[in-house]
């Protein structure tokens, strides 16, 4: 993201925070389609991910106020509301109606085995946070392929119908985009 975006990003953040409804509405238009395409591909039910969006912007409201630049980029910072918000949902819906596993969710919450030590916890979380931040770097027709896979679990083929592009561009885009990440996160590679 050009450093004039992402500055704007966090201006409009701390705006909304003091209660702007115009940074609101800007960051809505921005970040809406992501936010519903997460949620359609974890619910599974177009209708809950337009509540989920709904949902996450009032979260968004009430949480900018707590929000600090330092630690996370804008975009991963609500993609963040954005995920939780949508795994909440997902979780309740599947309390209150039937009890079918999804395994793409599922894997989202395995928790290790072992215990992590805090060394290893604060590396973990770290490198989850540059890869995420280098994701939000890409062109979105990269991005979306590569995290409907890496955070969802989806293949190939199944992201080329949710996206209705053939399966060769999925390729080509995912490629493209794990080259410009490898390219990203070298210099944090020892």
């Amino acid at each position: 993201m050009p450093d004039n975006q992402y500055n704007e990003d966090v201006q409009r953040i701390v705006d909304i925070g003091a209660g702007d409804e115009r940074a609101l509405e800007a960051m809505y238009d921005r970040y809406a389609q992501r936010i519903y395409s997460l949620a359609v591909s974890v619910l599974k039910d177009e209708s809950l991910a337009e509540d989920a969006v709904q949902e996450v912007f009032s979260n968004i409201w009430q949480k900018a106020g707590s929000y600090r630049p330092e630690m996370s980029a804008p975009g991963t910072w609500i993609m963040s509301v954005a995920h939780h918000k949508v795994i909440d949902m997902y979780r309740s819906r599947r309390r209150t109606t039937d009890h079918t596993v999804h395994p793409e969710v599922e894997t989202l919450h395995r928790i290790p085995d072992r215990k992590l030590s805090v060394e290893q916890e604060v590396e973990r979380g770290f490198n989850a946070r540059l890869v995420r931040a280098a994701l939000l770097e890409l062109p979105e027709e990269q991005s979306r392929p590569l995290y409907l896979s890496a955070w969802h679990g989806y293949s190939q083929s199944e992201i080329a119908t949710m996206l209705e592009i053939p399966l060769g561009t999925v390729k080509t885009r995912m490629r493209l985009g794990m080259q410009k990440l490898k390219a990203a996160l070298e210099e944090y590679v020892a």
